[in-house]
């Protein structure tokens, strides 16, 4: 159901942003509402409370952020506010920047190795990824993973390319035990 409701609103908010041709501004303020609530971890608790009322939290929102937010993106947060979404914004604001990425034509790459790659290596690995997935600029994120023994696994978005020993391994692994010995005939 969250994730309905983070379509729902995403999509909402991305589509306004583009027939506004606000993209850039909105997605800015994406940003800053992100931060600040990742910022004040109570933020959200405060405004989902049983006991704060729409209005309550709308001029709490108001209070926040009417100094830094266009009058679209307060609209949006009133919206929220007055469907009782307001506990979803994470979820929406999480929805939205995955639509302007793709929208921007720019890729989010995990890419987990054994070791840590070098600086050359990684710019080869992100030109390659640029030739071949159609992207004109890629958010790269690295993590070490010992256990892939070597080679690397990519995801992007929900592709993955698993080049990994360890997977290679298991593999092999699978198809050793479909092999079947049968008893050679003696005479």
């Amino acid at each position: 159901m969250a994730k309905l409701v983070s379509k729902v609103y995403g999509d909402a908010l991305f589509s306004l942003a583009v027939e506004e041709d606000q993209l850039d501004t909105i997605w800015d303020e994406v940003r800053l509402i992100r931060q600040t609530v990742a910022e004040n971890p109570d933020f959200l608790s405060v405004l989902c409370h049983p006991e704060m009322t729409q209005e309550k939290r709308n001029a709490v929102l108001e209070e926040i952020f009417k100094a830094e937010l266009s009058q679209d993106m307060m609209g949006f947060l009133n919206v929220l506010v007055r469907k009782n979404r307001i506990g979803e914004l994470l979820p929406v604001l999480d929805y939205f920047d995955e639509q302007a990425k793709e929208y921007s034509k720019i890729g989010v790459v995990s890419v987990a190795t054994p070791m840590a790659l070098s600086d050359r290596q990684r710019e080869q690995l992100e030109n390659r990824l640029l030739e071949v997935s159609g992207y004109e600029s890629l958010e790269m994120q690295y993590q070490l993973d010992e256990s892939l023994l070597g080679g690397m696994v990519i995801r992007i978005g929900d592709r993955v390319l698993d080049n990994s020993i360890r997977s290679k391994l298991e593999a092999m692994s699978r198809q050793l035990y479909k092999v079947k010995l049968s008893k050679g005939k003696t005479e």
